[in-house]
């Protein structure tokens, strides 16, 4: 795995985690969105993944839109990842590279199928990563990937089979 693929998945990490705590966390309060996450939670996930939970905790308490969310994830990127784990110059291709694009991709799609069991219960960041490594693991979904990685931006199958 080269340092591009490596930035990308650690940059999907962060995306992900953004995303999980939109899905469990954001409360609305007079027309404001905003994310509430208790002290146990971030608690919980500092121990199992200390970046993410700095992460998570960062946002916490903030009012969110689409916007603020795309920029607290490119804030949190830069500030940890560029010049300190990767030279200067290689988070931001790694941003507007294809193995990010791909991932991206695919986690909207396993969001799309599983949405009903991720609002059954709110599980831990941690179980949502295992989950989503677990169906991309699966026959089906690898070739899916490697029909995306090799086509661009193909729209979403209709067939269930992915999900």
């Amino acid at each position: 795995m080269d340092d591009i693929e490596r930035a990308s998945q650690e940059i999907f990490r962060v995306f992900m985690a953004e995303h999980w705590v939109r899905f469990y966390f954001a409360m609305e309060n007079e027309g404001v969105v905003f994310l509430d996450v208790p002290a146990e939670v971030i608690e919980a996930l500092k121990g199992a993944d200390a970046v993410l939970g700095e992460f998570v905790a960062g946002v916490n308490g903030q009012s969110i839109d689409m916007e603020s969310s795309r920029r607290s994830v490119a804030e949190f990127v830069f500030r940890t990842m560029e010049g300190g784990s990767y030279p200067p110059g290689l988070v931001a291709r790694a941003f507007d590279g294809k193995p990010l694009a791909l991932m991206l991709k695919l986690f909207s799609v396993w969001l799309s199928g599983h949405e009903e069991m991720l609002d059954a219960e709110a599980l831990p960041l941690l179980e949502w990563e295992r989950l989503f490594t677990v169906w991309r693991q699966d026959p089906a979904v690898a070739r899916f990937a490697a029909n995306l990685a090799t086509a661009g931006n193909p729209a979403t199958p209709a067939s269930g089979a992915i999900h």
